[in-house]
C-alpha cells in the first residue's frame, strides 16, 4: 500500500503561505497513517535550517531552497511505502530525508509523469532502512542510497557514502550495488560498501556469502574474509584477507572495550564517528573499559579524561587531536 506525500501542502505551509482550508487538509493527513512522524522530521529539519542562517538573511525563500539542498536535490521522489517508512535514531543524531527536487514539484503542477525513484539519506548521524524486498540497509553519516520503484524486477541501488548490506537472497533478480562506474553484484549476502566521494578508493568488505566487482571491463569474485579495494581513476584492484568486521563496525547498536589500550580503540571511535584521530604516542598503550552506544564523542572523550587524564581537541576537516596531560611544573 503507498501513500501520496502532499509536497506542495508541506512546502506552503513551512512557508506560512497556506489558507484555513489548506491548513485543514494538512492536519487531516498528518493525522492518518502515521504521517505526523514524517512531518516533524520535515519541520524540524526546516527549523534547523533557519537557525543556521541566524539574521543574515530573513528572506523565507532563501530558507526553502536551503532546505530543498538538504533534501537531495538531485533525485526525484513520488510516493512512499507506509511500511518503508521505519528508521531508529542512532548515533549523535539521526536525520532521515526523503530527497524531492524542484523538477518534481514542477512536474506535478504541469501535469507530467513522475519519474519513480526514491533517495534517502543519513546526514547527521547512521540511520538503517528496509528495501522493497526486505533486504536491510545501515547508512553512515553523510551517505545517500537511492533505486527506482521498479526495484523488486531489477534490484540495483546507488551509493554515494558508506553502507552495510543485508542483502535477501533471490536468485532470479541478482542485487547490484552501483559506486560511480563500479558495480558490486550479489546473490545474498552481508557485505560493506565505503563510497565516500572525497575518497580515491572504493572499499568492500564481504562478511558472508560471495560478492563480485565490476571495475572497468574485469569483474573479479570475493570470498568472506576479504577487503578489496578499487582506485576510481585507474579501475585497479588491491583484495587481501582483513578484519571485515572492524569494516562494518560502524553500524553495530554498540561497542565495547575491555582493558583496550587507547591506540586500539582510536581506531574504533575513528569508524564509529568517521573522523580522524592524531593520538599521542606517550599515551597509546593507556587502557580504558567503557561502552559506546549513542552518546556523541566529546561525550565519550570527557569520560575517558576522567578515567585517565588526556587532553583533546577539535579540530578543522573532522580531526580530533588527543595528548598526554603532562604534570604542572612547580
Amino acid at each position: 500500500m503507498y501513500k501520496t506525500i502532499p509536497w506542495n501542502l508541506i512546502i506552503s505551509h513551512l512557508k506560512q503561505e497556506t489558507d484555513q482550508k489548506e491548513e485543514a487538509a494538512l492536519k487531516e493527513w498528518k493525522n492518518s497513517d502515521g504521517n505526523d512522524a514524517l512531518y516533524k522530521e520535515l519541520k524540524s529539519l526546516w527549523k534547523e535550517i533557519q537557525a543556521e542562517a541566524g539574521e543574515y538573511d530573513p528572506d523565507v525563500s532563501y530558507y526553502w531552497k536551503q532546505m530543498e539542498a538538504r533534501m537531495g536535490t538531485k533525485r526525484n521522489v513520488y510516493t512512499l511505502p507506509v511500511w518503508k517508512y521505519k528508521f531508529a535514531m542512532v548515533a549523535a543524531s539521526l536525520l532521515l530525508i526523503i530527497s524531492v527536487s524542484a523538477a518534481f514539484l514542477a512536474g506535478r503542477m504541469s501535469g507530467r509523469p513522475e519519474v519513480a525513484s526514491q533517495s534517502y539519506s543519513a546526514l547527521n548521524g547512521k540511520s538503517q532502512m528496509i528495501l522493497p524486498d526486505g533486504s536491510t540497509v545501515w547508512l553512515n553519516i553523510g551517505s545517500t542510497l537511492s533505486y527506482k520503484t521498479s526495484f523488486t524486477g531489477n534490484r540495483e541501488v546507488w551509493l554515494e557514502g558508506e553502507a552495510l548490506f543485508q542483502v535477501k537472497k533471490d536468485r532470479e533478480h541478482p542485487f547490484t550495488v552501483c559506486a560511480d562506474n563500479i558495480k558490486v553484484n550479489v546473490h545474498g549476502t552481508r557485505f560493506n560498501v565505503k563510497a565516500y566521494p572525497e575518497s580515491q578508493d572504493v572499499r568492500v568488505a564481504l562478511l558472508e556469502g560471495q560478492v563480485s566487482l565490476q571495475a572497468g571491463d574485469k569483474e573479479t569474485f570475493m570470498k568472506a574474509g576479504e577487503l578489496a579495494q578499487v582506485d576510481r581513476k585507474t579501475n585497479s584492484l588491491r583484495m587481501a584477507s582483513a578484519d571485515v568486521y572492524f569494516e562494518s563496525c560502524w553500524a553495530n547498536k554498540s561497542c565495547s572495550f575491555t582493558a583496550r589500550p587507547l591506540d586500539y580503540i582510536c581506531k574504533y571511535l575513528e569508524r564509529w564517528y568517521n573522523i580522524s584521530i592524531e593520538l599521542d604516542p606517550a599515551i597509546a598503550n593507556t587502557s580504558y573499559t567503557f561502552t559506546i552506544k549513542d552518546e556523541p564523542l566529546e561525550t565519550i572523550l570527557q569520560i575517558m579524561s576522567r578515567i585517565n587524564p588526556i587532553r583533546y581537541s577539535f579540530e578543522e576537516n573532522k580531526r580530533v587531536i588527543i595528548s598526554e596531560v603532562k604534570p604542572v611544573k612547580r
